[in-house]
């Protein structure tokens, strides 16, 4: 059971590094985004315009002719280069962007479902007699862990057929079935991941429900301000 607890607590520790470089990695590429669109288009806006009316400047007439030649080829270059780089954003950033949005968050959820952080409904906690709950969690993660593995799949078939079908994205030219490995993948680790708790109950992450716990919350928060409003009057 240790050995099983070590695993699913390396994978979860892998996972979150995961999921954490997706996000900085969208946050640089926004970054560059934005950089490239509002200080290197302008740069090379600013070093065209002046290179192109320095000839006829009374600094050219003063300097001579080298300085021409000179402010010729730093022209030359600065256009060049601004035809190969483009003008505007970076193209692939946005949808590259996206990419890595959709794999943090993926891996956000495995997470998640690895701290008990999700939703499920608490019906049958409060009506079904207390002896019974065990039980009754362990039927539910032998159903969670079968849909999840169910849906990988059906998401490992998706993927082999992007492959046959040999999808491209047509801006960032990558082929889609490497940005959908991620389904089998994640699908796979919350399945096994539910199966282990179904077979150990005791490494089960306890239950949290961000709704409960934000009720339960306010009502003591509540409480400490009546509380208080009572020791004000007295």
């Amino acid at each position: 059971m240790k050995f099983v607890e070590r695993i699913l607590n390396t994978l979860s520790f892998g996972e979150k590094w995961a999921g954490g470089i997706c996000f900085l990695l969208l946050t640089l590429l926004m970054i560059a985004d934005v950089a490239k669109r509002e200080v290197i288009d302008g740069l090379l806006n600013w070093t065209l315009s002046i290179t192109e009316s320095y000839p006829n400047s009374s600094v050219a007439g003063f300097l001579g002719d080298w300085s021409v030649y000179l402010t010729n080829a730093v022209h030359s270059g600065a256009s060049g280069f601004s035809d190969w780089i483009g003008l505007g954003g970076i193209i692939w950033a946005q949808k590259l962007s996206l990419y890595f949005m959709l794999w943090g968050g993926l891996f956000g959820s495995a997470l998640a479902s690895a701290k008990g952080s999700h939703l499920r409904p608490e019906i049958a906690d409060k009506v079904l007699p207390k002896k019974i709950l065990p039980f009754i969690k362990i039927i539910e993660q032998w159903i969670i862990a079968i849909f999840f593995l169910f849906l990988a799949y059906l998401s490992v078939i998706y993927v082999i057929e992007s492959y046959g079908l040999e999808e491209v994205n047509p801006v960032t030219e990558i082929h889609l079935w490497k940005v959908q490995l991620i389904f089998p993948y994640i699908f796979v680790s919350m399945g096994l991941r539910h199966m282990a708790y179904a077979i150990f109950p005791s490494i089960m992450p306890s239950d949290i429900n961000e709704a409960t716990e934000a009720l339960k919350e306010a009502e003591n928060e509540n409480w400490e301000l009546s509380d208080t409003e009572i020791r004000g009057n007295k």
